[in-house]
Parts: C-alpha cells; structure tokens; sequence
C-alpha cells in the first residue's frame, strides 16, 4: 500500500539489479516513494492506476518500444482530465547509449530528459528534485486555477451558483435530456415584496434573507442532478432534469414551504412572514425548441402566481 503523502517516482527497467539501485538511491529522499516494475506493459498499467510524480524509463526494454510507450502515457493523461486540467508527469529516459537521433524522437515522444547509465547517484537525485519541484508548481497552478474557476460560477452573496452557471447547466440539461427523451422542469421563484423588506429593514439584512432563502432553497433539493442558482436579484431559479410537471410541482412546493419555515419578519410580507413565490415550466427538449421558450413558460407562471396572491406555487 503505498503512501499518498509521499511522491510516487515509477522506475521502469529490465533489470533487477538496477532497480534495485535505483530504488535504494531514491530512498534516500523521504518525500518519495519508489515503485519498480520490469515491462512495458506493466509500466503503463501502474502509470495509469497509480499516477506517479515521475517515471524513469528504461529505453531499452527488451520487450517493448519505449518510445511508443511514453507516447502512450501523454495520451493516457490527456484522457483523464474531467476539469479540462492536463496533468503532466516527467518522463525521464534512461540509456547506456548516447544517440542524438534516439534522445530527439524521445523528447517529442513525450519525455523531458535523458539520464546516461551508469548513473550517478547525484545526478539521478538532483533530477529527481528538480522534476518533482515542477511537478510540484503544475499542482498549486492546477489548485488555483479550480478554486478560480469554482469562484466564478458561484454567486459571491448566497454561495449558491450564479446566473452563469444557470445557463451554462440549463444548455448541457437541454441536450441530454433530448438526447435520451427525457423531461426538463423549470422552477423561477423570487422573495414576495422584497424592495419593500429593504426599505424597512435596510439591505445588510435585505443580504442576510437572501442568503437565507438561498440556504433553505438548495435543502430542498434531494437529487444531485438537481441544481439552484441566483437568477437575479431576489430571483432564484432550478433546473431539474428528467421531471415532469407533477415532480416539479412537488419540489417548488417543498422549496416554498421551506422558505416560509424560516419565519423571517416581514411586516409587509403575507402573514407578517417573508415568502416566495413559484412558477414551474416543463417540457420535453427536442432539436427544433429552445431553453428560453421554457424559462419564458416559467416566468409566465411566476407572475400568475404572484397575481394569485403570492406564497404559491402556479404551474403549467
């Protein structure tokens, strides 16, 4: 079982004698944890189950073109990337040959350097330092790109996702749900008399409410495919893949509900209380319609139920 604290370093050589050296070099430095394998196709199976920092790579394998076999890695990597982040892992060959024309071809293979057998134990650790240091940056450069990225389709006030992220989810729901035939619900709902909540009570608690209702909105939300963003201002909206009408009714009740539970006085609100109001759209997606004609459906409804006397639910 390896360490996940440590930096995995994957030497990958023919002979048992040098791994073993290799290996007992490595020990040296207690951030790494040194994994040895004999063949290609072992190589590539624990660079694709382990994700190692840095692979040092015999380049003649007995069994396998080691050039191919790097090329195979920095497809393996481009693979994985769900983020849209490449990961980049150091590819250092070994050779006890010194040929310009095979270190050329295993540079645009894929690797980044050559280490000449026999190997200086100093050299080798050097190396190995230096990879690790870039690797090292590549995952603070990776972390603050996410975090970034996180942040800008997060709603700064409510910490729910923003109008963007809406949008962006409401077209890829769109396509999805044509594609398998499935239904798409819409719920729009906003805070009752809101203007007038920040003209008695003034906005630092105008934010607080939102943020309330934002909180008490997403709880109501059971299913991860589920999402609820801030449509605007005191506007909220959810998009809820695969539900008809009823299911989506269902869920905007409970929403309401839910921020009615919240008891927030509200002087000129219904009943003394803060409450929202809903209104739900759904429709089944095909090529020849468009997303804006449901949230179009939605706000019609949000209006109805706002003229019934708000603290409803109204659906199509």
């Amino acid at each position: 079982m390896f360490d996940r604290s440590k930096s995995t370093v994957l030497v990958v050589d023919g002979s048992a004698a040098n791994r073993a050296l290799i290996c007992e070099c490595l020990s040296q430095l207690p951030e790494i944890e040194p994994l040895a394998v004999s063949d290609g196709a072992q190589a590539l199976t624990a660079f694709r189950e382990c994700s190692p920092s840095l692979v040092l790579l015999d380049i003649a394998l007995q069994d396998t073109d080691c050039i191919s076999l790097a090329r195979e890695m920095r497809i393996w990597e481009h693979l994985i990337t769900p983020d849209g982040l490449t990961n980049w892992t150091p590819i250092v060959f070994l050779s006890s040959i010194m040929d310009e024309e095979v270190l050329a071809r295993g540079i645009l293979a894929g690797g980044d350097d050559f280490l000449y057998k026999p190997i200086s134990e100093v050299v080798l650790l050097a190396k190995v330092r230096a990879m690790l240091r870039i690797v090292a940056m590549q995952r603070e450069i990776h972390a603050a790109h996410r975090q970034l990225k996180e942040t800008a389709l997060l709603d700064g006030l409510t910490n729910i996702p923003n109008r963007r992220h809406f949008d962006e989810t409401l077209v890829t729901e769109w396509k999805r749900c044509a594609r398998t035939e499935s239904p798409l619900s819409i719920i729009i709902g906003d805070v009752d008399f809101f203007k007038q909540f920040n003209d008695l009570y003034g906005h630092q608690a105008g934010d607080a409410c939102l943020r309330a209702v934002a909180s008490s909105l997403n709880e109501s939300l059971f299913r991860v495919e589920d999402m609820i963003a801030r449509y605007g201002g005191e506007e909220f909206a959810a998009i809820l893949p695969g539900t008809d009408t009823g299911g989506a009714q269902a869920v905007a009740e409970r929403m309401r509900r839910s921020a009615r539970e919240l008891c927030i006085p509200h002087d000129s609100g219904v009943g003394g209380l803060v409450s929202c109001s809903f209104g739900v759209a759904s429709t089944q997606p095909n090529s020849g319609s468009m997303p804006l004609q449901l949230l179009q459906a939605a706000d019609i409804r949000l209006y109805a139920a706002k003229r019934a006397g708000r603290n409803q639910v109204s659906a199509r």
